[in-house]
């Protein structure tokens, strides 16, 4: 019983997160990304971003916890800025997986743009983009309407319906921090409006 409680114990500690939750790390500071719900440190724009310095810090942060998926995130954020897709796409997928809707929102991206050598797959996109809304990324809630209401998820077991699809829009109206992003969902509200009726 004691041998048991012993491997028990050793497992937990193994298995349990390195970092504290709330705990900000190089990676963090240096590679956040401002939307990033899951950020908890003020995000860095692209352009802003120094990749050597992140990219350094960042492995050091994945390599001492590597199921954080926070980090994980981050760490493809920055492969992506390099240019380097290989590297990149595992930490991104690792953290959609993990159920980071930036994460989820950025994968299906990756995907429904083809990058990285990826095959254009419209159904893992209407499931990851379905997933990020659910959650409350203002990007995925107005992009799965857009892709729905165009027909881009034809063939894809479609997962939100219309009364779902307004729920997001209505969301993301108040999510909206500028006049740009007023406009899109105002005009992604009436489009919905017209699909309805179509319906």
């Amino acid at each position: 019983m004691k041998t048991c409680l012993l491997t028990l114990a050793t497992m937990l500690a193994l298995s349990a997160p390195i970092y504290a939750a709330d705990e900000v790390t190089e990676c963090d500071r240096l590679a956040a990304h401002p939307s990033d719900p899951d950020k908890i440190s003020p995000g860095v724009h692209e352009a802003d971003v120094n990749k050597a310095a992140a990219q350094s810090a960042c492995e050091a942060a994945v390599a001492k916890d590597p199921n954080n998926r926070r980090l994980r995130y981050q760490l493809g954020r920055v492969y992506f800025y390099d240019g380097n897709f290989t590297k990149g796409i595992p930490h991104v997928e690792f953290a959609a997986k993990a159920g980071g809707q930036q994460a989820q929102f950025v994968m299906g991206y990756i995907i429904d743009t083809a990058q990285g050598g990826l095959t254009k797959d419209p159904c893992k996109v209407e499931d990851l983009w379905v997933k990020s809304a659910r959650q409350g990324r203002f990007a995925a809630r107005v992009s799965y309407p857009h892709h729905v209401m165009r027909g881009l998820f034809k063939g894809c077991t479609q997962q939100a319906g219309n009364d779902e699809m307004q729920g997001f829009l209505d969301a993301a109206k108040k999510q909206a921090e500028d006049y740009y992003q007023r406009v899109l969902v105002s005009m992604l509200m009436e489009e919905l409006n017209a699909y309805k009726m179509k319906k």
